[in-house]
């Protein structure tokens, strides 16, 4: 489609359709942007899902006491310093040291995560500190003139519009407007929004002078979601220029071939490519051009079923790797930003078509990776989490690391409740089983969930109606479900025969105070295998990857029991719960003992030892 065709196409989706409501803005700040197309569901602000006692609730704390304990006058210091304003503040280390080409990313993600999670926890500091940052930064803006605003000289951008080589800047920009519109979102900070509009009218002018191929040449080098975050500017202000400036980030040497259903990752480095197709899917959601949709469904599709890992992540030393040799691990599997943006796109994609598949795969990354890459005692957070046999996970330093993974982590534990539950106009969805209270302000409704899922299998849903309620209540049944799955009403059983192995069961009724839903969820022992080598796999207990801590980096192997099916290679633990034993005659390791055993736990409670996830089967 030529450029004429595609802006008149943009133009008519826009003034086609005013949709019900923005997933990201709806409920929380004025929506100056109708949506191009009508979401099947929503999402629900996060200031209306509070978490309840369980690994998640204590994941978010301790994120939470890590986000209170760093200096706010240090994560700005570098921005101070290249506006030539004043600062006294010690320098941090890592990727926020003076000397860093990355300097001022991690404060964007810090801005994010302190919003996000005062959104999810109502806790005043958060928003002290989110709105004292937010006016530093105002000021380091005012004293650089011309809107922008980085903690590095704009000769960096001087580079890589150049083609020099320059470690991503346009990445740092991308961090620093997103943590604005945070700020403005979950906050409402309204200076926020007037310095991200004035950075964003930066990067018009800064590109404008720009050719269509001069802009394609610059975007071979990392910039983040630039297309995503400068989509959310027209979103917050109605003003057309963002998005046409957001079109302009679009990579066409990435989204193009995807639009076309063709898989061009292999020697890509991943989570370049992932935010791409964020951007795509949020323009989609603001103009209506289908080859948007069409390649961010694509680029889902194939990561999660040709290029993932067991625990959801993907990438091999930061790359994707070839597909028939997905297998052959190197030390450096899964860099965890690659699996936050993955649970970013699913959600878009979610709200668009509220499949199962999508809630399937978001379980399995948010139980085995990113809860996985937290430390539980000391809060801090994962680069890899690798899965090669014998590796340990390596976790960062409160004030000497601030890697990527620890930018994107922040947020990660900040925002857990974003996708418990969805809605449409009369219905609600339960995506996640996780225990919580969701209020359901325009219906008058709250639903506690309770439930020790996944150390335990029942999941009960307790209903408070100010008046009683019509309402379609569907409940996402995992593929991972074995035989037994049930769901009972006010203690009477329901069935839905039609209800797939992956799936939602749907109950309609008039709900009151005091309804309740049970449901029992079966969690069966099953393996998953490399494609391109059936013989290494990994055992799963429903959704979650069980790993052996190791002593040592000794590999251990299995022999296929005399049933021939893996999974009676394990046997419950006595009195643990999803721990499993494997006996010496099946799961072996070298120089190992004739009555040896080998235990198996959920891998995120594995932190302080060496862990063996794959096997390989002889």
């Amino acid at each position: 489609m030529n450029c004429a065709v595609r802006c008149f196409a943009l133009t008519v989706a826009l003034a086609a359709v005013a949709a019900k409501g923005d997933p990201w803005l709806d409920g929380r700040a004025a929506i100056k942007a109708p949506l191009a197309v009508e979401l099947r569901v929503q999402a629900f602000p996060l200031e209306d899902v509070r978490l309840l006692d369980g690994p998640f609730r204590r994941a978010m704390e301790l994120d939470e006491n890590y986000l209170l304990s760093l200096d706010a006058d240090r994560l700005l210091r570098n921005f101070r310093a290249n506006a030539g304003l004043p600062t006294d503040a010690r320098p941090l280390g890592g990727w926020e040291a003076t000397n860093c080409e990355l300097r001022g990313h991690f404060t964007g993600h810090y801005l994010s995560a302190c919003a996000q999670m005062y959104a999810s926890t109502g806790e005043a500091p958060l928003i002290f500190r989110v709105n004292y940052m937010v006016g530093v930064l105002a000021a380091c803006q005012d004293k650089l003139g011309g809107g922008y605003l980085s903690a590095f000289p704009q000769n960096f951008i001087d580079r890589v519009e150049a083609g020099q080589r320059v470690w991503a800047p346009y990445y740092t920009l991308h961090k620093i407007l997103a943590g604005l519109e945070d700020a403005r979102v979950y906050c409402r900070n309204a200076q926020a929004l007037t310095v991200a509009k004035k950075f964003g009218d930066w990067v018009i002018a800064r590109n404008s002078k720009l050719t269509d191929a001069q802009m394609q040449a610059m975007l071979g080098t990392e910039q983040g979601g630039m297309n995503e975050a400068l989509a959310n500017l027209y979103a917050l202000t109605g003003e057309r220029k963002y998005l046409d400036i957001s079109l302009r980030f679009n990579h066409h040497r990435v989204l193009d071939p995807a639009a076309e259903q063709q898989d061009e990752l292999t020697g890509l480095h991943a989570n370049t490519q992932i935010p791409k197709f964020i951007g795509a899917a949020r323009q989609y959601e603001l103009t209506g051009d289908d080859s948007l949709r069409r390649a961010a469904t694509f680029f889902w599709s194939t990561v999660v079923a040709n290029r993932s890992y067991v625990i959801g992540g993907d990438s091999d030393g930061e790359m994707f790797t070839a597909t028939n040799r997905l297998s052959q691990m190197g030390p450096h599997t899964t860099e965890t930003c690659n699996t936050y943006n993955m649970l970013k796109l699913t959600r878009h994609l979610f709200c668009l078509e509220p499949r199962a598949a999508y809630g399937d795969y978001y379980e399995r990354a948010l139980y085995n990776h990113i809860l996985a890459s937290q430390n539980p005692e000391t809060g801090m957070m994962c680069y890899y989490v690798p899965l090669r046999s014998g590796s340990r996970k390596e976790f960062c330093t409160p004030e000497k690391s601030f890697w990527c993974c620890t930018g994107t982590g922040v947020e990660n534990h900040a925002k857990y409740a974003d996708s418990i539950y969805f809605h449409d106009d009369s219905g609600l969805y339960v995506n996640l089983f996780i225990p919580s209270v969701l209020h359901w302000k325009s219906k008058a409704v709250s639903i506690r969930q309770e439930t020790r899922f996944p150390d335990d299998r029942a999941v009960k849903l307790v209903f408070t109606c100010r008046r009683p309620a019509r309402l379609s209540v569907h409940l996402r049944r995992p593929a991972w479900a074995g035989d037994g799955f049930g769901v009972s009403v006010n203690g009477g059983a329901f069935t839905d025969g039609s209800t797939p192995p992956s799936g939602y069961v749907v109950i309609d009724r008039e709900w009151k105070t005091g309804d309740t839903i049970d449901l029992f969820l079966p969690m069966r022992l099953w393996t998953e295998s490399f494609r391109d080598d059936p013989n290494r796999f990994a055992f799963l207990r429903g959704p979650l990857v069980l790993a052996a801590p190791l002593a040592s980096a000794q590999a251990g192997e299995v022999v296929l029991p005399g049933s021939g099916v893996l999974a009676d290679a394990l046997n419950p633990a006595p009195n643990s719960v999803n721990t499993f034993v494997g006996t010496s005659d099946v799961i072996r390791f070298p120089g190992q003992a004739a009555d040896a055993a080998t235990i198996l736990e959920p891998f995120y409670k594995i932190y302080r030892e060496r862990h063996q996830v794959y096997w390989d089967l002889r």
